[in-house]
């Protein structure tokens, strides 16, 4: 994306300049993409109601507003090419945070809309491909922000199985959220998250609709899943998909985050442990090999993310400015 060369450049003073932009850049987004009003960012900037009118106004003169944001900051641009340098990415989206440590829900929902537009850039590219996508709270967020075109020849398929304890249907399944918008097809792994035993998951694996869908998944165009911590907070734990001891027996392994329901140590190998033996899904040696994307928002992520860049489980990723920051420290 270009950046726009119509700016007045102060010629003793283009540091000042810079940060003008930055400022409008960061308030039209609060107000145009996180839908705050103009005294609630005039808080989170610390800057007064008058200034930050000013700058939705310039936003919008200048061209920088064009129904979403097309000027993205200059700041950020270089977060995500240090970041592809750094860590041997193919591509990195860095997110402006909120002020907040990149905790809140805005950051959260700011990082789901960039993935969502991720994937509708995926699609465009190739409306007849297939694209395997993970679940969770992520990725519903990404299912919610998805305004892509349509694409009826798209085939959008789940890269674990999507069944819960506690209903035949999974609320954060987003295979057929995704189909539906775009007039795809949707293919599900008609099988539980975990089966009870690894015989039980061997007997699953082998079903023949259960081995469509994997075998489609491995030939996707473009995968998604979020990042998560491996902590009793987490979407998993929290959500009673995996309980307190099957988790501690994965940190016994040397778990720090999981990716796609499987659990990865600190240098992104995924770890021998009961869950991983059990999930029922494509390996994880499956998303090395394929153009993969990675959603994480949140400085809890930094650790998890870290650990999976340093494994390549992902060639892509979409986070927030908190995160980014944080990651580059880490590597020098």
């Amino acid at each position: 994306m270009e950046t726009p060369t119509d700016f007045e450049v102060v010629d003793d003073a283009p540091s000042a300049r810079a940060a003008e932009t930055e400022a409008m850049v960061r308030a039209a987004w609060l107000y145009f993409v996180g839908e705050m009003n103009q005294s609630e960012i005039a808080d989170r900037l610390g800057l007064s109601r008058v200034k930050v009118n000013r700058l939705i106004a310039a936003a919008r003169s200048e061209g920088v507003v064009d129904v979403r944001i097309v000027h993205p900051s200059i700041e950020l641009i270089e977060l995500e090419n240090r970041m592809c340098h750094a860590y041997k990415l193919d591509s990195c989206r860095v997110v402006p945070a909120a002020g907040e440590g990149g905790e809140s829900e805005i950051d959260k929902r700011f990082v789901a809309i960039a993935a969502a537009e991720t994937l509708a850039r995926g699609v465009a590219q190739k409306p007849d491909g297939v694209f395997a996508l993970s679940w969770g709270t992520t990725m519903a967020a990404v299912a919610h922000a998805y305004r892509g075109a349509r694409a009826p020849r798209a085939r959008f398929v789940s890269v674990m199985g999507s069944l819960t304890r506690k209903a035949a249907s999974n609320p954060y399944e987003v295979v057929h959220r995704i189909a539906e918008r775009t007039g795809g097809e949707g293919y599900f792994i008609p099988a539980p998250y975990l089966a009870d035993t690894m015989a039980d998951r061997e007997v699953l694996m082998a079903q023949r609709t259960v081995r469509t869908s994997l075998d489609l998944a491995r030939s996707a165009d473009l995968a998604m899943s979020g990042v998560t911590e491996a902590t009793p907070s987490s979407f998993l734990v929290a959500q009673k998909l995996v309980t307190i001891d099957e988790l501690e027996d994965c940190r016994a392994n040397g778990a720090v985050g999981s990716f796609a329901g499987l659990f990865f140590d600190r240098d992104g190998r995924f770890v021998d442990c009961d869950v991983n033996r059990r999930r029922v899904g494509v390996s994880g040696e499956t998303f090395r090999g394929l153009n993969t994307v990675g959603i994480a928002a949140g400085r809890s992520k930094i650790e998890s993310v870290l650990a999976a860049l340093r494994g390549g489980v992902f060639r892509h990723l979409v986070t927030d400015e908190t995160v980014a920051r944080g990651l580059l420290a880490e590597a020098g």
